[in-house]
């Protein structure tokens, strides 16, 4: 590496805010303004420079029927998209496949996003134990995009499988095609995206010179965000910071269905501290009763709700506003809590880049373990699947819970065709 790209600045993984779908979305087309007059659109350049946050996830399998909805969610060119091909809502049944379906798809991901997933069928749920025929299938629909891509969208390859052996399988199946990256999207636990990860290392896939992206779908928890961190900061070193890592998640605009306001994080324990915040119950006549007359009976209307960042949604934010739950209180918290995963992530990023045994210091021991391993696979890939071997037992200690954010009931509330906007 020469002086010029030594003085070239580091990427950073990026997280797309997978808010395409549900009652924000509205928001978001609509342009909705809150009361102090900010938009909701976190991405505008309207809106505020120090939270603005220029990458959105927006799903082919709520609005594949809307070939211009990058224009109505008003997304920029200078805002990064990424668009999901729906493979999940098909998975569970929320879309039924078809060719003209795949065809549709595939021309609403290049006019609408700039970074894409292949249109891939997860072996889960409607397809669940049919994991060979998921593949036929997601094998077609890539031959069919690479078939047909223009270049205007970087489509990227898929890694699907539960166990070692199914990603190992996947993986030498599907590797010739020529695509802009990688997304994995089966990983349940930590132990199987570890696995996905040794295999990539050991099989030299980071040197191929067209890869630009790798894409994990749909987590997003704290300790998520230290291990993407330390795999971009790696990717960087060891590949000539060419490859950016990206992840998403709705977690943002699913936490207020719980009525959860984020507040802060907590590295030590990895969990995010967080106010609850109900929504009003209804009288006779469908009436909201006050919080005040009923959950709240302490609260001051007038006082302004904890916040640790004091972002655009939350310097008037009143425990009042929470009586107007719908239409001020949700966007307000919605927004925050994007603004919370920015600061983590930011936060997340300074220790990561910092010397490789400041974590150990800031995280537990299994997560400070799973960080240590990621350096040992990078600095020896031909040794990924041993030293995968050697820390097994941090990882499945570790991600014993799923590594994934996605509540499947959650998720097809949002995608049902009915709810289009």
């Amino acid at each position: 590496m020469d002086k010029k790209e030594n003085k070239e600045k580091q990427k950073e993984f990026i997280y797309f805010p997978s808010l395409s779908a549900g009652g924000f979305a509205s928001n978001l087309i609509k342009d909705t303004k809150l009361s102090n007059g900010t938009t909701c659109r976190f991405y505008d350049d309207s809106y505020p420079e120090e939270f603005r946050h220029k990458a959105f996830l927006i799903t082919a399998g709520h609005y594949y029927k809307k070939m211009d909805i990058r224009d109505q969610f008003g997304l920029g060119k200078d805002t990064l998209v990424f668009g999901d091909s729906g493979g999940y809502q098909i998975a569970t049944g929320a879309l039924k496949y078809t060719d003209d379906l795949r065809e549709k798809i595939f021309h609403w991901l290049e006019a609408n996003s700039d970074v894409a997933a292949n249109l891939d069928i997860p072996p889960k749920t409607v397809y669940e134990n049919k994991f060979y025929e998921c593949a036929d299938i997601s094998y077609d629909n890539f031959a069919y995009f690479e078939k047909h891509q223009s270049g205007k969208t970087k489509f990227l390859n898929m890694l699907q499988g539960s166990n070692p052996q199914e990603y190992d399988w996947w993986y030498h199946k599907f590797k010739h095609f020529e695509f802009q990256g990688w997304a994995i999207g089966g990983p349940q636990k930590l132990v199987d995206f570890m696995w996905a990860l040794a295999l990539m290392l050991k099989n030299r896939e980071f040197e191929k010179v067209n890869l630009e992206y790798l894409h994990l779908l749909g987590i997003s928890k704290i300790s998520d965000f230290f291990i993407l961190s330390t795999i971009q900061k790696l990717l960087n070193k060891h590949y000539g910071n060419r490859i950016i890592v990206t992840t998403d998640s709705s977690s943002p605009g699913q936490y207020p269905v719980y009525g959860t306001f984020l507040h802060s994080h907590n590295f030590k324990k990895l969990t995010f501290s967080d106010v609850y915040m109900p929504k009003g119950d209804k009288d006779e006549d469908g009436n909201i009763i006050p919080l005040k007359e009923s959950k709240l009976p302490d609260m001051q209307p007038d006082l302004l709700v904890p916040d640790s960042l004091g972002d655009p949604a939350c310097k008037d934010f009143t425990w009042g506003m929470l009586d107007n739950y719908n239409k001020e209180a949700v966007p307000r918290m919605v927004l925050h809590n994007v603004h919370v995963f920015q600061n983590t992530i930011k936060e997340v990023n300074k220790i990561v880049a910092a010397h490789r045994d400041v974590a150990q210091y800031v995280v537990p021991n299994n997560l400070a373990a799973v960080l240590k391993s990621i350096y040992e696979m990078f600095e020896d890939p031909d040794a990924a699947v041993t030293t995968y071997e050697k820390y097994k037992q941090y990882y499945q200690k570790f991600g014993g819970q799923s590594i994934t954010t996605i509540n499947k009931d959650i998720f097809n509330q949002f995608f049902e065709e009915k709810e289009e906007l």
